[in-house]
C-alpha cells in the first residue's frame, strides 16, 4: 500500500509541475494563430485595396474631355 501511495503522489506532483509549462505553451501557441489571423486578414484586405485600384486605373484609361463623355460615363458606370 505504501509503494502505491508513494506512485501517486509523484504522479500528482508531476503533473502540477507540469500545469503550468502547459498552459504557458497553450497561451504561447494560442497568440500565434491569432497573430497569424491578422495578418491573413490584412492581407485580404489589402489584396481588395489593389484590386479596386487596378480597376479604377483601368476606368481611368479613358480620358474624359468633354461633357457628354462624362454623362455617358457616369451613365455607364455610376460614380
Amino acid at each position: 500500500m505504501f509503494l502505491f501511495g508513494k506512485i501517486k503522489t509523484y504522479i500528482i506532483g508531476a503533473l502540477a509541475l507540469a500545469l503550468p509549462i502547459i498552459y504557458a505553451m497553450g497561451k504561447v501557441m494560442g497568440a500565434a494563430k491569432e497573430k497569424n489571423k491578422i495578418i491573413k486578414d490584412e492581407l485580404q484586405a489589402s489584396e481588395k485595396a489593389n484590386d479596386f485600384y487596378k480597376a479604377m486605373a483601368e476606368d481611368e484609361e479613358d480620358a474624359i474631355t468633354d461633357r457628354p463623355s462624362l454623362i455617358k460615363r457616369l451613365r455607364g458606370n455610376g460614380l
